[in-house]
């Protein structure tokens, strides 16, 4: 099959000016001037002009470019504003470690534009809308992006291999030029495009490749048929507690159902009446197939225990999402199973062209305030703290940071006015956590001295400052402001001056206190240093805020339960953990 293509200089022309776009844009973030530093706009530009042009390349024909720019232009758009709200979730970037949602962006944006793609090119056609014409497409261009992807992996491989070979015999300038972004990323998308004209103009081979692993498929149907009423057949004999044990039971359950449907429609998808095995093989899977939706149910009273017991995480809401799919395309068949019998692949092309479409759209959305899931899980999770169902104490403040984002950070800051009724110490452990991702840039950096001036006043001293000389206080912030990183951010830190041996002379502790473990330090004073030396702590209560309690005077000295004692020069002592 031969595409007539446009001119290859129009096609090399896109690619030229889509690698000067991207470069200019990575430029911004290496000198850190705008867009790079507002998310919002640099997320949006960088999805605009990596989306256009390649769905472009990917689908522009002699007959179809103003057809097809049509769609592209209002899809490539879409993509750029949910961007911008993905961006907007990096936001107060001193504080906000989001990068995880934008590996899910990534994701999603490439099934929604892989799907989008498929419905471009069926419209620029001006074909019917099939599921035969939509599922070749989707294979013919997953086939030219993975050949595509790969003929730019050899291509900028076979370029460090000359510049490594030149670099034997001292000519430097290849390696030099491959370390610059400059080069190196018009050079790769100047081969993207060509290995797009390559590609597309022999979509044969495409076509070739795509029947290949249709006729794998075609052997592994039958065998995941099998397991699948095998594993059915079992269990009423075996019960489900096995397989929720494993503590990931429901993601087995989807994966065999999700396997299944994609052998089903990669074998079954001509919409004729045509068998492509034995009788009673195809008899096997369509029982199989009209039994998938009991797994359904399975998988969803897995998913009801874990919801009902921990609350909505990101997680469980993907849970939600995939399992709502793969139940909406399992019961469409077996609806068609039922009214049509062994004409039920028509109901199988009407599923699977508006399931397509519905999947596309869900993948959108996920990337919009309409699905965001960090903002569902956020909500679900403090619901459950207000309606008692976790304790203040058993709540994870860092973990709930860490894992929303942008709706962690501002959930959490407004959560304070709450806690100072409730739970002041937990304010302390939130302001410790955001404190600890602060990270200045090195012009704006503050000078140790500044540090140390800064950190002795958040530091708690007991009984009273007075009593630690200027010399020692000195030496503990400058022994926690000696890194560039200024260490002493995200944590607390306490002086205790209190007799440890009885002679009447207190001894000098220091101690940093984080919200996940506490250390101190004892020291002492070696002719005209000090000198710190390490102490064991045993906190059985996960006590992570010593502040009140030094407060209210609640330090003592204990007396080891088991003393040490000495033979000779040798002196045993039991383990503080154990002396207690």
């Amino acid at each position: 099959m031969q595409i007539n293509l446009p001119k290859t200089s129009i096609i090399i022309g896109i690619s030229s000016l889509q690698g000067v776009i991207l470069t200019l844009l990575y430029a911004s973030f290496e000198q850190q001037v705008w867009p790079s530093t507002d998310p919002v706009w640099f997320v949006a530009l960088i999805t605009f002009f990596i989306s256009a042009p390649s769905l472009t390349l990917l689908s522009i024909t002699d007959a179809n470019i103003k057809s097809s720019g049509k769609l592209i232009i209002p899809f490539s758009l879409l993509l750029a504003s949910l961007g911008a709200y993905i961006g907007l979730q990096q936001t107060p970037t001193d504080y906000v470690r989001n990068a995880g949602l934008i590996g899910i962006f990534v994701f999603t944006s490439l099934i929604a534009s892989f799907k989008a793609l498929m419905y471009i090119q069926q419209y620029s056609s001006k074909a019917a809308i099939s599921y035969s014409r939509l599922f070749n497409l989707s294979w013919r261009n997953f086939i030219i992006f993975a050949e595509c992807s790969v003929f730019v992996g050899v291509f900028f491989g076979i370029l460090h291999l000359g510049a490594a070979l030149f670099s034997v015999i001292g000519i430097t300038v290849f390696e030099t030029l491959l370390g610059k972004y400059w080069f190196i990323i018009p050079v790769l998308n100047m081969a993207l495009g060509f290995s797009i004209i390559l590609f597309r103009r022999i979509i044969n081979t495409a076509d070739v490749i795509a029947m290949i692993l249709k006729t794998l498929v075609k052997f592994l149907l039958p065998a995941i048929t099998i397991v699948s009423i095998g594993f059915l057949c079992t269990l009423p004999f075996t019960g489900l507690d096995a397989l929720w044990n494993t503590g990931s039971g429901s993601i087995l359950v989807m994966w065999l159902q999700a396997l299944t449907l994609f052998f089903v429609n990669t074998v079954y998808q001509n919409e004729t009446t045509d068998r492509p095995y034995h009788y009673l093989i195809h008899r096997l899977i369509f029982v199989g197939v009209a039994l998938l939706p009991i797994y359904s149910v399975i998988s969803a009273h897995g998913l009801y225990l874990r919801i009902e017991q921990y609350g909505l995480t990101e997680a469980r809401c993907w849970g939600l999402l995939v399992w709502s799919f793969l139940t909406t395309f399992s019961i469409g068949y077996l609806v068609g199973i039922v009214r049509r019998r062994d004409r039920w692949l028509e109901t199988l092309s009407v599923v699977n062209v508006g399931m397509g479409i519905v999947v596309m759209i869900a993948m959108l959305l996920v990337n919009s305030p309409i699905l965001d899931f960090q903002r569902i899980s956020a909500n679900s999770q403090l619901a459950r703290l207000f309606d008692g169902e976790l304790s203040y104490n058993d709540f994870n403040y860092s973990q709930f940071g860490n894992t929303y984002g942008r709706h962690g950070y501002l959930k959490l800051q407004a959560l304070k006015s709450t806690l100072e009724n409730e739970a002041p110490d937990k304010i302390t452990v939130i302001n410790r956590f955001y404190e600890s991702r602060l990270r200045k840039a090195e012009d704006k950096a503050p000078s140790q001295a500044e540090s140390q001036a800064d950190l002795e006043t958040k530091i708690t001293y007991w009984p009273n400052k007075s009593a630690f000389p200027a010399e020692f206080i000195d030496a503990v912030t400058q022994d926690a402001t000696s890194s560039r990183f200024n260490q002493y951010q995200g944590k607390s830190f306490y002086l205790i001056a209190y007799d440890l041996n009885g002679d009447m002379v207190p001894e000098f502790v220091s101690i940093e206190e984080r919200n996940h473990y506490t250390s101190a330090f004892l020291w002492q004073l070696n002719e005209t240093e000090w000198s710190k030396n390490y102490m064991s702590v045993h906190n059985p209560s996960d006590n992570s805020v010593l502040k009140p309690l030094l407060e209210n005077n609640q330090i003592q000295l204990v007396e080891p339960k088991w003393k040490p004692f000495q033979i000779g020069d040798l002196i045993f002592t039991v383990p503080a953990k154990h002396s207690q």
